[in-house]
């Protein structure tokens, strides 16, 4: 295949396209043939090796590029070829430079080359060119032919976009794209698991960067459901059931949780993290039940030098209260499950336990009635902690009696989660404002070029 020329050359060289575009069509299917061939000779090398598979790899890359350089296509037809002369050297990793310029060209040449524009956008992601990349899907939407862009094409260089806004920050207006356009790949392809998976993975992202609205977990959990009924193979993405576990370990549905990251790690025999994660679960919530059964008595007749935990908290009585007129105190044996708009839960610390990385920062409350909680806090900030004896003020508890089973094994407990610090009374005193830190999502292998993680 000829060098495709750029410039006055070009233009020159377009003069005769009409003439020469006859045999474009034969032309460009010898081109797709002799890619084929390697892409097969690739294959057989894998699965019967000979003793150097990259060198004989290479070796017969060369020869069909050498071969593909042969065949003559007119101007209008040269960014396609270039395209496919991509494809080829493509075959070895060695060679991505090289693809990357023949890919570079080929748009230049044809801007309507959606395939072109996709693949060049994942080379540039692999290399970590994210606004690169980023202007790569961005072309194979904004130069569409009819021909060209299928609507799984259209929905591939959606959800790419979709994702590396998201990769590059950005802050909210990234993140209302980065929605807008998994959404617009699920028009597109409705029934693709993958257009689902990655508009889950955007409200997630939403959820964690944009208060944490119960609505956007809603729907990030609907979407992944939606990815696993319309497409068996996002059943059996790993990712999507760790991502999944992530958000329902944030919402406190531990039990879902736990069977989402024994699947994953199922799926995924040699991927070590949801193993990790489901045994750290597994004992944050055994050191939790244990240490709440244990908890000692609300009275006893031992001496002790310091405050008894299990003791009520002071009363209003003898100090200002700082709870708003608005809100009573409360014995536990008084909230009902849910929200508690006019009650406040006050009592003493009795242990704190939490997993790796702190989410959530429990703590066993002592309500001085004989009941006790765990208050799981979260958006705590790494440092922040309470000390065992400290009175603590819940106002407004949101309360929830836990029940989960899995693997045999059964947690149950009475709970109330609490989504900041900042809303807890530490003896008396709001924490300050550098006890908050919201928390932060890193998703696992959203749908990504070739070079970073794949679904």
């Amino acid at each position: 295949m000829a060098a495709a020329a750029e410039g006055p050359e070009a233009e020159a060289g377009a003069e005769g396209a009409d003439e020469e575009g006859d045999g474009d069509e034969e032309a460009l299917k010898r081109l797709e043939e002799l890619v084929a061939e390697l892409q097969r000779l690739r294959v057989s090398l894998t699965s019967d090796p000979p003793d150097d598979p990259e060198v004989t790899l290479e070796r017969e890359m060369e020869r069909t590029v050498s071969l593909m350089e042969g065949v003559h296509v007119s101007q209008q037809a040269r960014g396609r070829a270039l395209e496919l002369q991509a494809e080829a050297l493509g075959v070895c990793p060695t060679a991505a430079p090289q693809v990357e310029q023949a890919l570079s060209r080929a748009v230049k040449l044809d801007p309507g080359l959606a395939s072109a524009w996709i693949r060049l956008g994942e080379l540039r992601w692999g290399r970590g060119d994210l606004e690169g990349a980023r202007a790569c899907f961005r072309g194979a939407l904004a130069h569409p032919r009819p021909r060209d862009v299928t609507p799984g094409a259209e929905a591939r260089a959606r959800r790419l976009l979709s994702v590396v806004l998201r990769a590059g920050g950005g802050g909210a207006g990234a993140l209302r794209e980065s929605l807008a356009q998994a959404e617009a790949a699920v028009r597109c392809q409705p029934c693709a698991g993958a257009s689902w998976y990655v508009l889950g993975n955007a409200y997630v992202s939403l959820f964690f960067a944009g208060g944490q609205s119960p609505e956007a977990a809603r729907r990030a959990l609907g979407a992944y459901a939606q990815a696993e009924r319309v497409d068996p193979e996002a059943a059996n993405n790993p990712d999507l059931h760790l991502n999944r576990a992530t958000l329902l370990q944030y919402e406190e549905r531990f039990g879902a949780a736990l069977e989402g990251l024994s699947r994953a790690g199922a799926l995924a025999p040699g991927w070590a993290e949801p193993r990790r994660r489901h045994a750290q679960l597994l004992d944050f919530l055994s050191r939790l039940c244990a240490a709440l059964a244990n908890r000692p008595p609300s009275r006893g007749k031992r001496r002790r030098s310091r405050p008894d935990p299990a003791a009520p908290p002071p009363s209003s009585s003898s100090s200002p209260s700082p709870l708003p007129p608005s809100l009573s105190p409360a014995p536990l044996s008084e909230l009902r499950p849910g929200p508690n708009p006019r009650r406040a839960l006050i009592g003493r610390v009795l242990f704190t336990c939490a997993p790796e990385g702190r989410v959530p920062y429990a703590l066993g409350l002592a309500d001085g009635a004989g009941g006790v909680a765990a208050v799981t806090v979260y958006n705590a900030a790494p440092d922040w902690t309470v000390a065992v004896g400290d009175s603590v003020a819940v106002p407004r508890p949101c309360l929830k009696h836990h029940l989960h089973q899995h693997q045999g094994q059964t947690f149950s407990f009475v709970g109330v989660r609490v989504p900041s610090p900042l809303s807890l009374l530490i003896n008396g005193s709001p924490p300050p404002g550098s006890a908050l830190a919201p928390a932060r999502l890193l998703l696992r292998a959203d749908p990504a070029p070739d070079t970073p993680p794949a679904p």
